[in-house]
């Protein structure tokens, strides 16, 4: 079983995980500004998996597609990875696979054998830039000539290893300060045996990295619902970027007051048809172009150099089932704690669309106290799962009441759809935000993206 569930089956509904992101450690070597780990107030406790913890996963692994062994630690820093890796791989399926990203620092050759040996599939590294000024800025504490030297130690390795398949991947998190590096990134990359790049928006955890999020607030269904709309009242005479100006008038002219009714019935039918419509983003516009044309560039390099480019969408896209859920993933802490997804397995505090938005941890069981199954097959946990996968959330940012209390992780209930699940305001079900253990979400991404311009489109067809 690999990829996505087979033959229109949701993973997710099965009776066991089919995919486990494990952190095997909450340890690093690094001290990069952009993780959670030190970029915010909450500083949760340090430490490494106990092999208990990870011998009590056993049962899962012959139905896994994909073990994914990290979380927001270093995993090289874990005395028995290697001890794990081989244990899982003795009982997974032939098709399946191991992988965890690293950012390659403590990567040597007696290491790298020795993860092949015990039978790593694949290994991505972070890598956020080529220039040594820029990469000690954004991985503090890094160098990118020891990326490099872990890089060739791979090669090298894979050479000897000639039987045996290792995939060498690398992670990018794109931002204002190095989105001009990516298309040279890609090149320097499949020129040392990466064979595929996997791009994710940043999430600023610190206040210090809030500026730096290069994606958009409006969503591509939404635009085109706007332009479409903006010119057809142009050709009626009416300007909708005047709509703010004249709806603060208190004597309000009769053409004013056709643009404000006009600006309410298309607002209705926005909302009728489930399209994100913040009259006040769409009115302000965004400047994407720049990304746009250096995702483009970045696209046609790969494409010269045969690199797999997995890119994020750069506006957010609405009524998306979160992959990690999607596939069957259960997201399991280094001290046992059992998560459904990225979004919720960790609490801490972000910065998303210039508001500081606090998320609490959703823990559905201890691995110390129950068994996997039984957390996976509890009642609750199977209808949190089942929620997410309905895709019934608010695009939150493109609401005209955004952000309300409903939002609100910390003490979350429902959103104004009545919905269980904190989706709303995920960057995850965005499709903003992506990782290794995501296979082909870039794929669902695209058309997820294309399914809401057709309806879009569709919508627009039968608006008066």
């Amino acid at each position: 079983m690999t990829g996505f569930p087979p033959s229109g089956l949701e993973c997710a509904l099965l009776p066991q995980p089919s995919r486990l992101f494990v952190e095997v450690t909450s340890r690093c070597n690094l001290h990069c500004p952009m993780c959670v780990k030190h970029s915010g107030p909450e500083k949760s406790p340090e430490g490494d998996m106990a092999p208990e913890i990870f011998a009590s996963l056993g049962r899962a692994f012959p139905s896994l597609d994909a073990l994914i062994l990290n979380g927001i630690g270093e995993p090289l820093l874990h005395p028995n990875l290697e001890d794990f890796i081989r244990a899982a791989k003795k009982s997974m399926p032939a098709a399946s696979w191991v992988g965890f990203q690293t950012n390659g620092h403590l990567l040597d050759a007696a290491r790298a054998r020795s993860l092949v040996a015990a039978g790593l599939d694949r290994i991505f590294l972070s890598v956020d830039a080529t220039s040594p000024e820029l990469f000690r800025v954004v991985r503090s504490g890094g160098s990118i000539g020891r990326v490099e030297r872990a890089l060739q130690t791979l090669s090298m390795v894979r050479k000897e290893k000639k039987g045996r398949a290792l995939e060498v991947g690398a992670e990018f998190v794109v931002m204002r300060e190095n989105l001009p590096e990516l298309p040279a990134l890609v090149r320097w990359l499949a020129s040392r045996g990466v064979t595929r790049l996997i791009v994710s928006h940043i999430l600023p955890f610190g206040s210090a990295m809030a500026d730096q999020p290069i994606f958009g607030i409006n969503t591509a269904s939404g635009e085109l619902f706007y332009k479409n709309w903006f010119l057809r009242a142009q050709q009626r005479g009416i300007d909708l970027s005047q709509y703010f100006s004249a709806l603060w008038k208190y004597n309000k002219t009769p053409d004013e007051k056709r643009l404000i009714e006009l600006v309410q019935r298309i607002s209705t039918q926005a909302c009728q048809h489930d399209i994100p419509f913040h009259i006040g983003n769409l009115i302000a516009g965004e400047k994407l172009h720049q990304a746009e044309e250096v995702f483009r560039e970045a696209e046609e390099v790969a494409a010269a150099v045969d690199l797999h480019l997995v890119l994020p969408s750069l506006r957010p896209l609405t009524a998306h089932a979160c992959v990690g859920v999607k596939q069957g993933g259960m997201f399991i802490a280094w001290d046992g704690k059992v998560s459904p997804c990225h979004f919720l397995w960790r609490s801490f505090s972000c910065y998303l669309y210039g508001r500081r938005k606090q998320v609490a941890q959703r823990v559905f069981g201890d691995l110390s106290r129950k068994s996997i199954f039984d957390i996976w097959n509890n009642k609750e946990y199977k209808q949190f799962r089942a929620d997410v996968l309905r895709g019934r959330y608010p695009h939150c940012p493109g609401c005209n009441v955004y952000p309300c209390e409903d939002i609100d992780s910390v003490d979350f209930e429902n959103d104004c759809y009545g919905e269980t699940v904190p989706c709303g305001d995920c960057l995850w079900s965005m499709g903003l935000l992506q990782c290794m253990g995501q296979d082909d979400a870039g794929g669902e991404f695209k058309k997820q993206g294309a399914m809401e311009m057709t309806n879009v489109r569709e919508q627009l067809k039968h608006c008066g």
